[in-house]
C-alpha cells in the first residue's frame, strides 16, 4: 500500500473540458490601485452565459485562483455561468481598490469586455453578477451593489460591510457573514458594520440575513458550505430564462431566522417581528443557516458525481490511470478511491504538503482560495498489468462516496 500511495501523481493543469482566460488591466491616469489581474473560467459547451460568479478576494490576498476552484466551477456550470477570480493590489491602502471609484470598477468592466471578445461570449458585457467577497472584497461587493443593483443577483459579504445603501440596492439579497472571533483581536469591530447595516435596512424589507460562524475569526473557514447553497438558491430564483433583467424577490412567502434563539420560522408563524429576523428563502436554506450558525458547518447528505472517462494504460512500470471528475456542489471533492478487480488498491488526491497535510484533492485556506490551484487526475499502480480492471469512486468532504465509475480494462 505504501508503494502505491507514493506512486500517486496529481498533474497540475486547467481542466481540459473548459476554457480559462487571463487579462491584466493597468491603472489609468488618476486611478489609485497598483495592478489588476483577472481570470475567467467558462464551462464546456455553454452556448450563452447567463451570469458571472465573481469571487472577490480580501486585502493582501491573491484571488486569481478562485477561478480554478472545482466546487465553484461546478456551481457555475450548473447555471451556464462564468467564474471570475481577481487580484487587485493597492498602491498605498486597501481602499485604493475596494472603492470602485478609484479605478477597480473601470478595470472590472474592461476585463469583462476583453473576455467577451476573447471567449466569443459577447453576452458577458451585460450578464448579471453573483458576488462573493471577503473583507475588502466584501466592501467592493457592497459598493458595486450600490452602484449597479440591477446587475447583482446576490451578495455574500464575509467579514465586512458598508453601512449606507441606496434604495435600489435593498432589493438585492445579501448574507452578512462573519466569525465570532472577529469581536476581539486585530479585527475587533469588523462585525459591527454588518450588524449596523442589517439593523438599519432589514426593517425596510431588504431580503438580508446575518450568518455568524461560531468557530472562526476573520478567516473564511467553512463558510462556503452555506455560501454555495445561498448562490444556488439565488441563481435559481433570480435568473431569467431569457434576457438579463433579474427577477424580483419582493413577493412570496419566505422563511426567517431569529438572531437570539437561532430558531427558523415558516411563513405561517407570526411570532416576533419578521423584519427583525434574517430573511431565508426557503425551508432547506433556513435549516442550513440554522446549522451553520450553531456549528459552523452544513451537513451534506448527497454523494458526489461519479468519475467519468476512466482510462487504464499498461506499461513497463505498471498501469497508469486517468479520469475526469466534477466536484460535488455541496461539499467539494476530497479524494478518489481506486479499485482493481474489485479490491481497493489506494486513493488519489493532492500532494501532502503544508496546508494540505492529508493530501486531499482540494482544501481551502484563510481567504478561501483553493489548494492545489488547478488539477487533473491520475494514479499509477506499479503492480498493475494488462487485463486488470479498474473502477473509481469520488469522495466528497462529507466523506460520502459516489457510485463506481464504468470499469476500464488496462490495455
Amino acid at each position: 500500500m505504501t508503494r502505491i500511495a507514493c506512486a500517486v501523481a496529481l498533474l497540475l493543469a486547467p481542466p481540459a473540458f473548459a476554457a480559462t482566460f487571463d487579462v491584466s488591466q493597468p491603472p489609468k491616469d488618476g486611478e489609485k490601485y497598483k495592478s489588476a489581474d483577472f481570470r475567467l473560467w467558462v464551462p464546456d459547451g455553454v452556448k450563452s452565459l447567463r451570469a458571472v460568479i465573481v469571487r472577490q478576494h480580501g486585502c493582501g490576498r491573491k484571488g486569481l485562483d478562485h477561478a480554478d476552484d472545482l466546487q465553484w466551477q461546478a456551481l457555475a456550470a450548473k447555471y451556464d455561468a462564468a467564474l471570475l477570480g481577481t487580484h487587485f493590489q493597492q498602491a498605498t491602502e486597501c481602499k485604493d481598490w475596494f472603492d470602485p471609484a478609484n479605478g477597480s470598477e473601470r478595470a472590472f468592466f474592461d476585463a469583462l469586455a476583453h473576455f467577451a471578445k476573447e471567449s466569443k461570449h459577447p453576452e458577458l458585457v451585460a450578464a448579471p453578477w453573483a458576488v462573493w467577497g471577503h473583507s475588502g472584497g466584501s466592501l467592493w461587493a457592497c459598493h458595486m451593489t450600490n452602484r449597479h443593483p440591477e446587475r447583482v443577483v446576490a451578495v455574500w459579504g464575509r467579514s465586512q460591510a458598508l453601512t449606507e445603501y441606496g434604495e435600489m440596492a435593498l432589493g438585492v439579497p445579501v448574507v452578512f457573514n462573519y466569525g465570532t472571533g472577529e469581536k476581539a483581536g486585530q479585527f475587533a469591530g469588523v462585525h459591527k458594520n454588518s450588524q449596523e447595516a442589517f439593523a438599519k435596512y432589514r426593517p425596510k424589507g431588504a431580503p438580508w440575513a446575518v450568518a455568524i460562524d461560531p468557530k472562526s475569526s476573520h478567516d473564511c473557514r467553512n463558510s462556503r458550505a452555506l455560501a454555495v447553497l445561498f448562490f444556488d438558491k439565488m441563481l435559481t430564483a433570480r435568473l431569467p430564462k431569457d434576457g438579463v433583467k433579474l427577477k424580483s424577490l419582493a413577493d412570496g412567502p419566505f422563511w426567517r431566522g431569529e438572531a437570539d434563539t437561532l430558531a427558523v420560522l415558516s411563513p405561517e408563524v407570526s411570532r416576533g417581528n419578521p423584519l427583525a429576523d434574517s430573511w431565508l428563502i426557503d425551508e432547506p436554506f433556513a435549516k442550513a443557516w440554522q446549522e451553520y450558525c450553531k456549528t459552523g458547518d452544513v451537513t451534506d447528505t448527497t454523494p458526489p458525481p461519479v468519475p467519468t472517462a476512466v482510462t487504464a494504460t499498461a506499461g513497463d512500470k505498471g498501469v497508469s490511470l486517468t479520469w475526469a471528475a466534477v466536484a460535488d456542489i455541496e461539499s467539494g471533492l476530497k479524494q478518489f478511491a481506486i479499485r482493481k478487480n474489485g479490491a481497493k488498491v489506494g486513493t488519489a488526491g493532492g500532494e501532502k504538503v503544508k496546508g494540505n497535510p492529508n493530501g486531499f484533492v482540494q482544501v481551502w485556506n484563510y481567504g478561501d482560495e483553493p489548494e492545489p490551484k488547478a488539477t487533473a487526475f491520475a494514479f499509477a499502480d506499479p503492480d498493475g498489468k494488462a487485463g486488470n480492471q479498474y473502477t473509481l469512486t469520488a469522495v466528497n468532504h462529507a466523506g460520502l462516496e459516489s457510485k463506481p465509475s464504468a470499469p476500464a480494462t488496462a490495455k
